[in-house]
């Protein structure tokens, strides 16, 4: 078997994930005064986030799957298939378990609480969500889901480094036809269509079963990622193309914004719709590669490294932070304005703080997504370039 070729860690992939997954804090903070069911909504409702969240929504969680699937490929190698396999198995199914196990009911408690569908306390409830009439109705992930499809899609990548062959005419493929021009035209082609041929039959559930339009964006996003991570034409070809896709981006957004809120937006079959969804999709996610590849491709230092290792516990954590932060201050009625504030700070303060506590427990660590003993950041050798003297 040809041994898997060595991939230089790119900085610039972690600041984006970092990044990513900050918005995809805020973005459920938002939620909360969003115009749409949430597990707990506050008292105060703004209808105009049913157009601000148009901004973000198409492309995030595309993104971070897609630099996912870039950070199994940095993690994979100089390593097997069978071993990236029980790395990845370790790294993602303890904390899946434990979050379902323990962070997971506290949100589903407090939900029902809300909304009266309990007066139970909280171990009465878990005893009730894991037995065997309350898995009858599934086992409840609320936001790991994106855990599980890591989980599935990594299954999906470890089956095809058993065929070398295949990734390396994948690759091939990629850099053949995303050249120029066509790097921005093809994929959002392929976003159109699947927003307009797939999701009006499946929708997005986030349920693994099913969830057809879901898995052909971010499984390809995931694969994509992979696929092209340490390939270097994509990626001058990113860089070359940035301008065009920020100007995309920014013609896309305030359309797609105004089209949302509009009581004409699925007009003409949803063809505008999903073409200006498509085009802000694939955009933002063009230019945001296209702009960090350039910026911050050699940003690595110990910030980031922290960060890095904070993201995934606070991501399992966060959730359930702010529930609890919800359900505390709704009926305490402060204005929009400091309440907002407030949960900002509790659910990122929270979570570091959560981090910070975990990874200090070697115990404890692998249950968050850490391994057993913490990585420790050098700062690169530069070579002496000073001329030796004469002797």
């Amino acid at each position: 078997m040809t041994q898997p070729v060595a991939i230089p860690r790119r900085a610039d992939l972690d600041w984006i994930r970092v990044v990513a997954f900050g918005l995809l804090i805020l973005f459920h903070v938002s939620l909360a005064y969003a115009p749409w069911d949430w597990h707990v909504h506050s008292t105060h409702t703004f209808h105009w986030l049913a157009a601000a969240t148009a901004a973000t929504g198409p492309w995030r969680l595309t993104l971070l799957f897609l630099v996912s699937g870039a950070a199994l490929r940095f993690m994979s190698r100089r390593h097997t298939a069978g071993e990236v396999l029980r790395a990845r198995m370790a790294r993602l199914l303890p904390p899946l378990i434990f979050g379902v196990l323990v962070l997971v009911p506290p949100q589903s408690w407090l939900e029902a609480l809300d909304k009266g569908g309990t007066t139970q306390g909280l171990i009465a409830w878990w005893l009730h969500q894991f037995s065997p009439a309350g898995l009858a109705n599934g086992v409840p992930l609320n936001h790991l889901w994106f855990v599980e499809y890591i989980v599935v899609y990594s299954l999906v990548v470890v089956a095809l480094m058993a065929r070398p062959t295949w990734i390396a005419a994948m690759e091939r493929w990629f850099e053949r036809w995303l050249t120029g021009w066509r790097m921005l035209v093809l994929p959002i082609l392929f976003f159109i269509l699947a927003r307009q041929l797939v999701f009006p039959w499946f929708g997005q559930t986030n349920q693994l079963i099913g969830d057809w339009y879901n898995h052909l964006t971010s499984l390809g996003a995931f694969l994509f990622g992979f696929a092209v991570a340490g390939r270097d034409a994509i990626w001058k070809t990113f860089e070359a193309q940035r301008r065009r896709a920020l100007v995309l981006f920014l013609i896309s957004t305030p359309l797609l914004m105004a089209l949302t809120v509009s009581p004409d937006h699925l007009a003409f079959f949803g063809w505008p719709k999903h073409i200006l969804h498509g085009l802000e999709q694939w955009s933002a996610i063009a230019a945001i590669l296209g702009y960090g590849s350039v910026y911050l491709r050699n940003t690595d230092g110990p910030a980031l490294r922290y960060l890095t290792d904070a993201v995934f516990p606070c991501y399992l954590v966060h959730q359930t932070l702010l529930v609890v932060a919800v359900y505390w201050i709704k009926p305490r009625d402060w204005p929009a304005g400091l309440e907002a504030a407030f949960l900002v700070a509790v659910t990122f303060g929270g979570s570091l703080l959560v981090y910070e506590i975990v990874r200090r427990t070697g115990p404890m660590r692998p249950l968050w997504g850490l391994k057993r003993y913490p990585r420790i950041w050098t700062p690169p050798v530069k070579p002496d370039t000073k001329p030796a003297k004469a002797t």
